[in-house]
């Protein structure tokens, strides 16, 4: 019966997407990106890897100048109309690294402007905006979220909390979405999903997100 209720939930939140909005991209850590379409760049020696129980662990701590990133690059890009939002969401865990952050996402519009936030244990930073930082809880998942309604400000939340807000940066990195280990530091990081799109309301984006969770939860047990 809870199995049923559940389909029904999920059917009903994408049923709400595909009517309504321009795409919806995520990467659930049944696999390695780029057997899903995500382009993978490796550059310096290669990064250890490996699955496990639906996450993706990325491990750099080998040798330094490592760098592991999964690009994608929509084609429907990154404009927004009237009531649309683009929302980049993710969850990991920073399990080791140096002082100087090395797990990260980043978004860069097809205008050059561009967010990338960097992970460390205990606190993200936004790159583009220096001493820009939230602290969380280390050594547990948290579902990190970013919003922008103008792909020029952005709202960050932790948790479903309001963690940051501020603004993107310009750039000159070609356009396109991703994750991983951005810098040449050392660090163990443990990807459970990352997920992007441009969503029209944000009711039917708590609706749809609320789905994956459970369908994440329920593709565990």
């Amino acid at each position: 019966m809870m199995r049923v209720v559940f389909l029904t939930v999920v059917g009903v939140a994408l049923a709400a997407v595909v009517h309504a909005e321009p795409y919806w991209i995520a990467y659930e850590g049944s696999d390695y990106p780029e057997n899903e379409g995500w382009e993978h760049t490796a550059w310096g020696p290669l990064a250890d890897r490996w699955l496990d129980e639906g996450c993706l662990f990325v491990d750099t701590r080998g040798q330094s100048g490592i760098v592991d990133t999964y690009a994608n690059h929509p084609e429907s890009g990154y404009e927004l109309a009237a009531g649309e939002t683009f929302v980049m969401c993710w969850s990991l865990v920073t399990l080791e690294t140096t002082p100087w952050a090395a797990p990260g996402v980043a978004v860069t519009t097809d205008d050059g402007y561009a967010l990338t936030f960097v992970f460390a244990e205990n606190y993200v930073e936004s790159t583009y905006e220096p001493g820009l930082q939230a602290e969380f809880e280390p050594g547990v998942f948290h579902h990190f979220e970013m919003r922008s309604s103008d792909m020029r400000h952005y709202e960050f939340s932790i948790d479903g909390a309001l963690a940051l807000e501020g603004e993107f940066g310009e750039s000159f990195f070609d356009s396109g979405v991703g994750f991983g280990d951005l810098t040449s530091c050392y660090s163990l990081a443990q990807w459970d999903y990352f997920r992007f799109g441009v969503v029209p309301e944000p009711s039917n984006t708590q609706l749809m997100l609320l789905a994956l969770a459970m369908l994440s939860r329920v593709r565990r047990t």
